[in-house]
């Protein structure tokens, strides 16, 4: 849980939000360009950041194991935007057991409840 906490910290939350989530959406949303060049050089650290959580996810439900844990909960938020960018929801696409996992924790209660906006609760989990 630890390891993966530490990548979402080190690397992954400056290059997926940041440099890919803000460029892409949040720029544009405010009436600026998105630097293309930025994203660009990021989208090789996020494939790097989302094999190494998938690597160390293995077959597991969930980031750390079998059970949701503190390292799930990070992350949640960091992908709820990474996602909303067409490159991340495409990234997201070809790394399955993230998709899986993404799928896990977006229909969790507590995050539908937490989304701006708000989705509708369909499951619980």
């Amino acid at each position: 849980m630890n390891q993966i906490i530490s990548i979402l910290d080190s690397y992954a939350y400056r290059t997926l939000v940041w440099d890919i989530y803000v460029e892409r959406v949040s720029r544009p949303a405010g009436g600026h360009k998105a630097d293309e060049r930025k994203i660009a050089g990021a989208l090789s650290a996020a494939e790097v950041c989302l094999s190494a959580l998938s690597d160390l996810m293995g077959e597991a439900p969930w980031l750390a194991g079998p059970a949701i844990s503190l390292a799930d909960l990070h992350a949640a938020p960091i992908f709820a935007v990474f996602r909303l960018a067409p490159e991340g929801e495409r990234l997201l696409g070809r790394a399955s057991c993230l998709a899986g996992w993404w799928e896990r924790v977006s229909l969790r209660p507590s995050f539908v409840r937490t989304q701006v906006p708000p989705r509708h609760e369909t499951h619980a989990i």
